[in-house]
């Protein structure tokens, strides 16, 4: 009786054993593409703001299973996935947490740019064992917008087209920051930032760095780089413009120069302002020019140095490195001694002008001054002066 008993038993379990290992048969057969949850469709996703995005989908009803969650572009099928990752828990958990850097690695792959918003298709894959589905027609799309950057910085930047200067190249210069108190003035270039002094006519012009790479200038004072895309930038109202672009911003400015004077002051007599012009290529001069040197029979002394104005009425001061030109007995002797250096808001008439040689250079003669606000020449913008008998 008891051996009759436990054969049946035996044979219960035996077919409960068997009917489980045929239910999770069938499981494995019966595995489906979960819903997606999370992002929605046309999420947007800026990864300016340094957010991780979790992605959420429908838990598999078909026992243990991995996920993966397979990332394309806006034309790609799935079929070979831009990339891949692994849901969160080693692949058991229906979501997955992605920081930036990730996701900014997926939307370059997909062909996104930086400054730009790119659609990148996502869905999931889930395994079990040798089993696997993907639904690509339920497949969702993000749009990634990367932060407008640009790596590595450039070193040398041009100009070139229809606008520019006789057609021509125009290089850029390493910017140098404009100083706003008095005293020696920092004579550093700005990292990362380049500007040019030059005179545009009406067309089109292009910018383009030192790994031909193209940039657009947009409304709004935004730069964005297009790569090996040529760019093409509209040109203003014809005149002499400054231009600046920051690299580590992305911004760019244009400022039209009205005019560029010399200031003129001897110290016994009356301040006098003469318009200079403009040359070409950054330079702008005044030739044969009839300045004054006061002279009270004991004591010789003039000075002066170039006020810009701009477009929008502001005023500039390219003047001497120092408040005082206390070195004007022997200028060769300073090698800074000509270079020019920007300041602006400074209220002392007198301060950062250049005096003339012993204070009596050029008495009774005819003066001529060219300044070079460009790095053809020299690595520093710089003026010359000359004078000649009348």
């Amino acid at each position: 009786m008891k051996r009759i008993l436990y054969l049946l038993m035996t044979a219960v379990l035996a077919f409960a054993a068997t009917a489980c290992d045929s239910e999770d048969s069938d499981n494995r057969s019966e595995i489906s593409a979960p819903k997606l949850y999370f992002p929605r469709d046309q999420y947007a996703i800026d990864l300016s703001t340094g957010l991780s995005v979790i992605f959420e989908w429908e838990s598999s009803s078909a026992g243990s299973v991995v996920y993966q969650v397979l990332f394309d572009s806006e034309e790609g099928d799935f079929s070979n996935p831009a990339y891949v990752a692994t849901s969160d828990s080693n692949g058991f958990e229906p979501s997955l947490e992605l920081e930036t850097s990730t996701l900014s690695t997926i939307v370059s792959l997909c062909g996104g740019l930086p400054g730009q918003t790119t659609p990148v298709k996502w869905t999931v894959r889930t395994i079990q064992g040798l089993n696997q589905v993907v639904d690509t027609q339920n497949a969702r799309t993000i749009l990634i917008t990367r932060p407008n950057t640009v790596d590595p910085l450039p070193t040398t930047l041009s100009l070139q087209g229809s606008a520019s200067e006789n057609q021509g190249e125009i290089k850029f210069n390493a910017a140098l920051p404009i100083g706003t108190t008095l005293g020696q003035h920092i004579a550093d270039r700005e990292q990362g930032a380049m500007e040019c002094f030059t005179k545009l006519t009406a067309g089109n012009f292009t910018v383009k760095d030192n790994l031909d790479r193209y940039y657009a200038l947009e409304e709004g004072g935004t730069i964005r780089c297009t790569y090996t895309e040529v760019s093409e930038n509209t040109a203003p109202a014809e005149g002499i413009y400054w231009i600046y672009i920051n690299f580590n911003t992305m911004k760019w400015t244009m400022t039209r120069i009205e005019k560029v004077e010399f200031w003129n002051h001897p110290w016994f007599g009356a301040a006098s302002l003469q318009e200079m012009t403009y040359t070409g290529n950054g330079v702008w001069e005044l030739v044969d020019f009839a300045w004054v040197i006061s002279d009270d029979g004991q004591r010789t002394d003039t000075r002066y140095y170039f006020i810009v104005t701009y477009e929008d009425e502001s005023t500039e001061r390219w003047s001497f490195w120092d408040d005082d030109c206390r070195n004007n007995a022997t200028p060769e002797a300073d090698a800074k001694f000509y270079n020019i250096y920007r300041f602006s808001g400074l209220t002392d008439e007198w301060a950062h002008s250049w005096k003339s040689k012993n204070d009596n250079e050029g008495i009774n003669q005819l003066a001529t001054f060219r300044i070079h606000m460009n790095n053809t020449d020299k690595a520093d913008y710089y003026h010359e002066r000359s004078f000649r008998d009348k």
